[in-house]
């Protein structure tokens, strides 16, 4: 989608993310960051305790022809205690000779060894049958056995839910069979059984949620949309170029009349009703993003791609319009060069370059990289100092995660006009999704100098100036921006975020809600805004709540409203309602990054509600006993 339109989040909402992410699991990922690490001992090493026998470790205290009688009559129950006794310090000791095995790295040896344990052990039901199997378990993992790793523990965990070494060595098991999701309950359990002291279990968490969090927002970036972000983006990343600007702000004629026309041209395709057809067809469009409808714009700018040659691989994988499949390869060829070469009526208001480009935007934006990437390419080819279409070609390289390719255009964009605004704009912005904070001022400044019009290049300025540290200087930008662009929503939101930064807390309350008078109450982000700031300074999760929803209500595609409705849900421990809002938020997230962080928190909550839902007896509790600790990290948050 190009990246980010607007700054990344504000502290404001983050203090809310914090809070939440300690609430999940309990915050496993987030809740390492905040605690020093504690040594404890390695999941590598057997249970071990075991009082000192009297005889040798090689000894048995029972014979083992005598062992099966003895077992036939503990099952009838008319055995002496003395007896039971002597079978459970028979399978103790053969216990210890499978410790001393393992220690020996005597692997198969051990097995035979636990599994005599197991064998003599005359109750089954009991704890030292659970340590057993999770030793034996820990003989097959060494050995690379990890399926019946993995059935031993589930034996031991039948046993003995609450044995966190069982547990431990179940989600590595399964975690080096690539159960991922499994494997990170299971480090989730261990992590919230032991209060977090037990090292393997928050590590394994943390490394088990990056891998899982990272692996399906790769999967989810693979796939297309089916929709385009929310109208607010699109009109946002629009107005962030000059060109678009200029186009939108032309005058034009109502849609029905221009439909109307469309509806009387003759049916016969030629090339001159063809080129007719894509003058109207065009108008239409524009007129269309002007009144913020895309998808309709989106559907025309394909419809109208699809009257001339198309590039290989086509920039659409799409139905195209009826009759267009039919026409012939001549024909298009003729409509191409007509555009290229307009007169009299026959002259649409944008060039063939333009109107690919504004077709890949679309694809671009909803998800389809392989398609607007070659639309992008396809118009360069015909029209190569087009700099917007440069600049959004490096937008998608930097979304490709490469960064040497997005920069080789915008020195091209500049070898093409160094004067620009746009360019050092989007140059600047990528500097700031990547963190350098100076260069990013200095194209940014540049961009503002040289359009004056530019909101978002001053936004993206004062955010950038606040976070090098230089305060009244990004009030001062704002300031001046709210004077040059008084009914903007963007600038009056962002500069309330600024001012929470600041402390500000009644001056920040005042921009959100100006931003919605001026929006007539859309603008999803202000109403974000007020609920978080509600929250921090009354902890109302109430009315944090309320705000949400109605950010939901104007724009349902807003994904901040749906990741932060997600992380009140967390502070309410409505597990089941936070991993529906996460799974809202990632069908709309377009940035690796973000997508990733949104993952992590979805996938941890999902693992604690898991455990919730099957063991509400075990982990219920747990989970209250940790509402303090949780209550007290967010109250820390808030007051930060």
């Amino acid at each position: 989608q190009g990246y980010r339109c607007m700054s990344s989040s504000s502290s404001l909402r983050g203090r809310v993310a914090v809070a939440a992410g300690v609430s999940i699991a309990v915050g496993i990922a987030i809740y390492l960051r905040r605690r020093s690490l504690r040594a404890s001992a390695s999941v590598e090493s057997v249970d071990s305790e075991l009082p000192a026998p009297d005889k040798a470790l090689d000894s048995v205290a029972v014979a083992p022809a005598v062992l099966p009688t003895v077992l036939e009559q503990t099952a009838g129950g008319n055995v002496a205690d003395e007896v039971l006794e002597t079978a459970r310090e028979a399978a103790q000791q053969a216990k210890a000779r499978g410790n001393k095995r393992f220690q020996g790295r005597q692997f198969d040896k051990a097995i035979d060894e636990y599994t005599e344990a197991i064998r003599l052990s005359p109750d089954k039901t009991i704890k030292d049958v659970a340590v057993f199997y999770g030793n034996r378990a820990q003989c097959y993992a060494s050995l690379e056995a990890y399926e019946q790793a993995e059935a031993d523990c589930n034996a031991s965990l039948e046993i003995a839910p609450d044995y966190v070494k069982a547990l431990c060595r179940r989600a590595i098991a399964r975690e080096k069979q690539a159960k991922m999701d499994a494997a990170l309950v299971d480090f989730t359990a261990a992590a919230l059984l032991s209060g977090f002291t037990n090292e393997v279990g928050v590590q394994g968490a943390d490394r088990t949620l990056k891998a899982l969090s990272t692996a399906k927002a790769e999967q989810r970036l693979s796939q297309p949309m089916d929709h385009l972000p929310s109208a607010n983006f699109i009109a946002t990343f629009l107005d962030s170029f000059q060109i678009h600007r200029t186009l939108l702000a032309q005058p034009q004629r109502k849609l029905a009349e221009i439909l109307s026309l469309i509806s009387t041209l003759p049916t016969e395709c030629t090339a001159a009703n063809i080129m007719q057809r894509i003058c109207w067809m065009c108008e239409a469009a524009v007129v269309r993003m002007a009144e913020n409808c895309f998808e309709e714009a989106f559907v025309d700018w394909l419809t109208i791609c699809a009257f001339i040659p198309p590039p290989a691989p086509p920039i659409a994988q799409l139905p195209t319009p009826e009759g267009c499949s039919v026409l012939p390869a001549e024909t298009k060829q003729q409509v191409l060069e007509m555009w290229l070469n307009p007169s009299g009526d026959l002259a649409p208001i944008v060039t063939p370059s333009i109107a690919i480009s504004l077709a890949a935007m679309f694809l671009h934006l909803r998800g389809n990289y392989s398609e607007a990437m070659a639309g992008y390419d396809l118009a360069l080819e015909l029209q190569p100092d087009l700099i917007a279409v440069l600049l959004k070609r490096a937008s998608l390289w930097f979304e490709k995660e490469q960064r040497e390719k997005a920069l080789a255009d915008f020195d091209c964009a500049l070898a093409y006009n160094s004067e620009c605004a746009d360019i050092y704009c989007h140059r600047g912005q990528l500097h700031i999704l990547q963190n350098d904070i100076e260069p990013a001022i200095v194209d940014l400044r540049k961009a503002t100098e040289l359009d004056p019009k530019s909101i978002l290049a001053r936004i993206q300025m004062a955010m950038a100036l606040h976070r090098h540290g230089k305060n009244a200087e990004a009030r001062r930008v704002f300031e001046e921006a709210e004077a040059a662009f008084p009914t903007s929503a963007d600038v009056l939101n962002y500069h309330g975020e600024l001012l929470v930064e600041a402390g500000q807390n009644d001056d920040a309350r005042d921009k959100f809600n100006e931003a919605l008078k001026v929006s007539s109450n859309r603008f999803a982000l202000a109403h974000v805004n007020l609920g978080v700031l509600q929250l921090h300074l009354a902890s109302d999760i109430d009315a944090a709540v309320s705000h949400c929803q109605t950010a939901i209500k104007v724009d349902p595609l807003c994904e901040t409203a749906h990741v932060h409705m997600a992380h009140l849900m967390l502070q309410k421990m409505d597990l089941q309602g936070a991993v529906s809002s996460y799974d809202k938020a990632v069908s709309l997230l377009r940035m690796k990054q973000e997508l990733v962080d949104c993952f992590s928190m979805r996938e941890a909550t999902a693992a604690q509600l898991k455990l919730v839902s099957e063991q509400p007896g075990l982990y219920l509790p747990i989970m209250e006993q940790h509402r303090g600790r949780v209550a007290e990290i967010a109250a820390s948050a808030g007051s930060q």
